[in-house]
């Protein structure tokens, strides 16, 4: 029996096992628009995605991607809180996969990134990340960004209504530039030695209240939602094989009192759920049309994207093999070195590296 299977999921206190591999981080921070004094107007998000590497190293685009910081994505966007229209929404690449060169064929990440400005004008409505898809999705766009996008675009909406709710209850108003709230999402990735793999996930929302109410420094609070998870993998069928989820809402007047509610009888179809096939739409079925379950939604709908950056440990684990074999790289066909077919613009039908992977692929058979 493995070691996954025979010891107990803990939530409270957060406890994980397994070999560390991998950590995805995602920030959002919303702050009052630096232009505007008072409680309407625009509010700002600056958004940060990042991959931690922590053991490992895998042939990337005619390089060796290492341990370390493989990916690293930021997004500022602006929003009118009355008509929801974006006004600005601009990406950044601070650190890439695949930068251009001739081992690329002049491929970059950074290649359809223009893609997501086509995202100015449109509202925070439903059917935005639907829009997302479009202009950005599978084969166009970049996975990372995309991924931080759509965390953006789901979080604006409550921090928006929640804002204007509190605001008409409230004496004092934001200062200019003030932040709002923040959402942070990290997704440890683990190993064990049989293979299997665990994800746990942490989501915080924090929601302040204004600097102008502040008498000492715990005014500032003004409520937090948390979710944590742990989601453990089959590694051969790549399927849930166990999980628990909990979550905590807590103000300034329950904070030492208000306790984490169970959310593994809900949720109890993921047992045996593929985790890489069909899990997103699944989610989104059951919690896209309710606003109050929206963080649990972002918690687990991050978690496949972030395992697949964990898989690089198999493929770390098969050139090993090889190694010891004395053999060269060999590859099983269909699974090969990087992203899935079109998940990306850089994985693309038809692209250079799609072309060099299938070219390896077939000189291993």
């Amino acid at each position: 029996m493995s070691t996954t299977s025979v010891t107990p999921i803990c939530l409270d206190p957060f406890e994980t096992g397994g070999y560390p591999i991998h950590c995805r981080t995602l920030i959002v921070e919303v702050f009052q628009d630096e232009s505007v004094q008072g409680e309407s107007g625009r509010v700002r998000a600056l958004a940060t995605i990042l991959d931690l590497r922590k053991q490992g190293w895998l042939p990337t685009g005619g390089e060796l991607q290492t341990a370390g910081i493989i990916h690293h994505m930021l997004l500022d966007v602006l929003v009118d809180t009355v008509s929801g229209r974006i006004e600005r929404f601009e990406p950044g690449q601070q650190v890439v996969a695949f930068e251009a060169s001739e081992r690329t064929a002049g491929d970059s990440c950074r290649d359809p990134i223009h893609l997501l400005r086509g995202m100015v004008g449109e509202t925070l409505a439903t059917g935005n990340t639907r829009r997302l898809r479009e202009i950005f999705g599978g084969p166009l766009g970049c996975s990372h960004l995309l991924t931080l996008a759509q965390l953006v675009v789901s979080f604006l909406p409550e921090v928006i209504e929640r804002e204007r709710r509190e605001a008409t209850a409230r004496q004092h108003c934001r200062e200019r530039g003030e932040r709002i709230a923040k959402r942070i999402i990290v997704i440890d990735g683990f190993e064990y030695g049989d293979g299997n793999q665990e994800a746990a996930i942490q989501l915080t929302d924090v929601h302040t209240l204004p600097f102008a109410a502040m008498t000492g420094p715990l005014d500032r609070f003004g409520a937090q939602h948390e979710v944590r998870a742990i989601i453990r993998v089959d590694a051969a069928a790549m399927t849930i094989s166990a999980f628990d989820a909990a979550e905590r809402m807590r103000t300034r007047t329950d904070l030492g009192t208000a306790g984490w509610q169970n959310r593994h009888e809900e949720l109890s179809w993921l047992d045996g759920h593929p985790v890489m096939q069909g899990l997103a739409p699944a989610l989104l079925h059951r919690y896209a049309a309710d606003t109050s379950r929206e963080p649990l939604l972002a918690a687990l709908i991050n978690v496949a994207p972030s395992l697949v950056q964990s898989l690089s440990a198999r493929v770390t684990r098969m050139i090993e093999l090889e190694a010891r074999r004395g053999g060269r790289l060999s590859l099983e066909k269909g699974a090969g070195i990087g992203g899935f077919p079109d998940s990306c613009y850089i994985w693309r039908s038809g692209g250079c590296m799609t072309k060099m992977r299938q070219a390896l692929e077939q000189a291993s058979d």
